[in-house]
């Protein structure tokens, strides 16, 4: 019998990755949850040093700014809603302090710019191909953060557009990083702000950017996050409540295709022990006090040191 749905299978890369690598991953809110499945697992991982990303525009001026990190300064702050705003980053470093606002949003500048000097593998999350630019400078923003929507034009990348940006910024970083390994993915998220044929306009304008510049860079993969949710599972029982975000049982699936395609079976072994000492950290005993539970946290501390000297992670 035929089956009865698409079954996609990623090509597989010519690397692998493991616990030796330094991974940064940049993007939309599925790149970090995809990066949290990574920080789990005990990898070392920067995830979306400025917050979620959407836009390519906005993720090559964060690279960018990561590969020259000049400290963001007052002037570079609005004040809205007594909370002061970086127009490059997401609302979670806003703060009710000048001060405080960029401590935040430097600690993270600075310490990954380290990351990405680095790093060995680059995750490139695309959500969309809008993006909004404060109508005072024409600067492109990652983030409106509620202010009025007078101050701000809306516009629709094109694949030209979006390969411009891109292009001269990931050149400048393997010229930097010539070790680094970028792998490129679009979002399974639909973004329905402003409607369902815009929505895969935006997408095909990404789809034909990543398409040209893996033209021009061979070695760029392209990770299929998108078909995997909307031509594998193509079901709307995947989705959360608003229908439009992949749920927990289909970043699951991505997680476990991305296992499949990236990760030997030395990590895949890895990976099931960490698993098995995680489950044992959170364990509740009945009797903390038995000989039975002194053995089993005894075995389970062995475990750790022993991950900790082979792998080099912690617990």
């Amino acid at each position: 019998m035929n089956p009865f749905r698409t079954i996609i299978t990623p090509q597989k890369p010519g690397f692998t990755i493991s616990h030796t690598d330094r991974l940064v991953s940049i993007g939309s809110c599925f790149s970090e949850n995809i990066g949290q499945r990574f920080g789990n697992y005990k990898f070392n991982i920067n995830i979306n040093p400025f917050g979620q990303q959407y836009n390519p525009h906005s993720m090559a001026q964060a690279i960018e700014r990561l590969l020259n990190p000049v400290p963001y300064t007052e002037k570079d702050l609005v004040l809205h809603n007594e909370q002061y705003h970086s127009f490059h980053h997401h609302g979670s470093f806003s703060k009710s302090t000048a001060e405080e606002t960029l401590l935040g949003i430097n600690n993270s500048l600075h310490k990954a710019s380290e990351d990405l000097h680095k790093a060995t593998i680059l995750f490139l999350t695309f959500g969309t191909a809008h993006v909004f630019k404060l109508n005072e400078t024409g600067a492109t923003v990652s983030n409106c953060h509620k202010l009025p929507g007078t101050l701000f034009s809306q516009q629709l990348m094109s694949p030209t557009d979006i390969i411009a940006v891109l292009q001269p910024v990931l050149d400048k970083l393997k010229q930097v990083n010539p070790n680094l390994k970028i792998i490129l993915t679009v979002s399974p998220v639909r973004y329905f702000a402003f409607g369902a044929y815009e929505n895969s306009v935006s997408k095909a304008h990404l789809f034909t950017a990543i398409n040209a510049l893996q033209q021009n860079h061979p070695q760029h993969y392209y990770f299929p996050a998108y078909e995997l949710v909307m031509d594998d599972l193509r079901d709307y029982r995947f989705f959360a409540d608003d229908m439009l975000h992949p749920n927990q049982q289909a970043i699951d699936y991505v997680w476990e295709s991305l296992a499949n395609t990236f990760f030997d079976s030395k990590t895949t072994g890895a990976l099931q022990q960490i698993e098995e000492v995680l489950q044992a950290i959170n364990h509740r005993p009945r009797n903390p006090h038995s000989e039975a539970h002194k053995k089993f946290v005894a075995k389970s501390l062995e475990r750790m040191e022993g991950l900790k000297k082979e792998l080099g992670v912690e617990f």
